[in-house]
């Protein structure tokens, strides 16, 4: 038996069970991104659309920049202190962060926050969020794949220039990656 065949019969048996279930998808196994695109077009946009998209503040209306990491690794070298922040639009536990208050305690801590979505999702992204950056959505083209966790893994590879990276809340200083945590 192949491995999609595998992968597609697992999805089938163990969606009912999982809290994660949205209206028959899985959300988090694959980017969305199409189907954001085809919802609502108007709510993403390229950076390569901006001239230094690293000094874009959030916008009056909500936005989600597609940039890929190594464009993404280059703003980070701008900023003294910053935190990326992959965030799963529809997560429920205990490591997930309401982004407003992430931005508040960031800047109370001198912090330049980067929000970054592991995965697309029109609803939520079409909220406006209090943040003083767009958040950036990950470039599926660019990585020529649609399953998030090729995708992202690729991305924090090209960020932080390790593999295997583990924790939600990534920290650099000048650019430099300092660690990964789940927590703040």
């Amino acid at each position: 038996m192949n491995k999609k065949l595998k992968i597609i019969i697992l999805v089938s048996l163990i969606q009912p069970f999982n809290s994660c279930t949205i209206n028959g998808n899985l959300k988090g196994l694959f980017s969305y991104y199409g189907k954001t695109k085809s919802t609502n077009p108007s709510l993403l946009i390229n950076a390569n659309a901006f001239s230094n998209i690293c000094n874009q503040s959030n916008f009056d209306s909500p936005k989600i920049v597609i940039i890929d990491g190594l464009t993404l690794k280059d703003c980070l070298k701008k900023y003294k202190n910053a935190v990326v922040y992959i965030w799963k639009p529809k997560c429920r536990s205990k490591f997930c962060y309401s982004l407003n208050l992430l931005q508040q305690k960031c800047i109370s801590q001198k912090l330049t926050l980067i929000v970054v979505a592991e995965y697309y999702d029109a609803t939520i992204m079409s909220i406006h969020y209090n943040l003083e950056k767009p958040i950036f959505g990950i470039d599926t083209e660019y990585y020529k794949t649609n399953l998030t966790h090729k995708y992202l893994s690729l991305f924090l590879q090209d960020i932080t220039n390790q593999k295997n990276i583990s924790g939600r809340i990534l920290k650099f200083s000048n650019g430099e990656f300092i660690n990964a945590v789940d927590t703040l």
